[in-house]
């Protein structure tokens, strides 16, 4: 059995699910802190206070857009104001700029940080990113259901927008006021359905075992360590980051960008979902707008997978935010490392059929080679 194997499993089995900001989070990174410090890796635990789920964000988006429906009628500029701000928290939060986020509870989280010196003198910079936390299930997620996740968030938007835009014309044209607002009640009403699936999430929603997303990356990222703990590259210095509660709303990624602000010429490697399916280089990420993929990184992907004859193909990934999209939207020469099936999805994503029997301990070692040889090529 494959060391990344058992890293998987005693994450998955022995700790088990890892809600964000959870105590068996936090035990998690105990362990992870411990086979760094195995491996020779001086770890330094890095706390943050982050919200516990992402379902309160967007749930309260979407009540603030219910609301706006019901006071149109006899407020159309409370209205149309409320939509609009709803609608501007709704852009801001999915594309990694907490807005709402500030304003909710929050709990502890932390995230692991190991920096690997280089040899002689630095001259560039890479940080590999993989979050050990993972995710609430909920009905979206489902095997029938997720197929249709993005058309599904794709026609949430589509209501939103829809709701904006007839009051919009109903504040700033003569067009009638109650035509508009009943054309708009199918949007208000596709909306308060979304709503009741976060709250149906967090009421019925059980925490999943997490083996490939993501103690599959956190598995790699540690083999990486070790391996460049042993033989550290000559010129780059390489920063290994464990992060936390991603799953709320990758506000590990967040609190490393806030206590580092490493330079803008730093290249960033995220690791997540890579434990079933075919290992691919993401040329793309985002869901609304997608934000390109370090061409660099991708190239030298290609190469080290034709080196080592890995296979491994490159393909967009246009769902929920990574910790990669977090360095991307920021300007940052970023990759994400994933897996897909055939139909382009992640395997048991936010599902508790995500468990270490199903993750291939082949895709962890094809993944670890991948990685290393990456990071050899920026230093070549």
């Amino acid at each position: 059995m494959s060391q990344a194997y058992q890293y998987v499993r005693a994450l998955a089995e022995k700790i088990g699910p890892r809600g964000s900001c959870t105590e068996a989070e936090k035990e998690a990174a105990n362990y992870l802190k411990a086979e760094m410090a195995r491996a020779g890796l001086e770890a330094s635990e890095e706390p943050f206070k982050a919200v516990t789920s992402f379902s309160w964000v967007f749930g309260l988006i979407d009540l603030l857009f219910i609301i706006a429906a019901l006071i149109f009628p006899a407020r159309p500029n409370w209205g149309l104001a409320l939509a609009l701000f709803a609608f501007l928290a709704f852009i801001l939060e999915s594309s990694t700029f907490p807005f709402l986020s500030v304003l909710i509870p929050k709990k502890k989280s932390q995230n692991l940080v190991a920096k690997i010196p280089a040899r002689s003198k630095k001259i560039r910079k890479v940080i590999i990113t993989a979050h050990y936390d993972s995710s609430r299930s909920a009905l979206n997620f489902s095997p029938e259901m997720v197929k249709g996740f993005r058309r599904n968030y794709l026609l949430m938007v589509g209501a939103m927008s829809l709701e904006v835009i007839l009051f919009a014309l109903t504040v700033y044209t003569t067009l009638p006021l109650k035509r508009l607002w009943f054309l708009s009640l199918p949007a208000a009403l596709y909306l308060f359905f979304t709503f009741l699936t976060l709250v149906h999430r967090e009421l019925a929603g059980q925490y999943t075992p997490g083996a490939n997303d993501n103690a599959s990356g956190v598995a790699v990222l540690l083999e990486v360590g070790k391996i460049l703990t042993r033989f550290p590259l000559l010129t780059t210095e390489v920063t290994l980051v464990a992060t936390g509660a991603e799953e709320s709303g990758t506000n590990g990624a967040l609190a490393y960008l806030r206590r580092h602000r490493p330079p803008k010429d730093t290249y960033i490697i995220n690791l997540d979902n890579l434990g079933i399916g075919r290992l691919t280089a993401v040329t793309q990420e985002g869901i609304l707008g997608a934000k390109a993929s370090s061409p660099e990184l991708v190239s030298f992907a290609r190469t080290v997978a034709a080196e080592k004859n890995v296979p491994m193909q490159t393909a967009p990934y246009k769902l929920l935010t990574t910790d990669g999209t977090v360095f991307l939207m920021r300007g940052y020469p970023t990759m994400t490392l994933m897996a897909f099936d055939d139909e382009g999805l992640l395997p048991n994503w936010h599902w508790p059929t995500d468990r270490a029997e199903f993750v291939e301990p082949k895709n962890l070692d094809d993944a670890k080679e991948l990685v290393l040889g990456i990071v050899r090529k920026l230093e070549s």
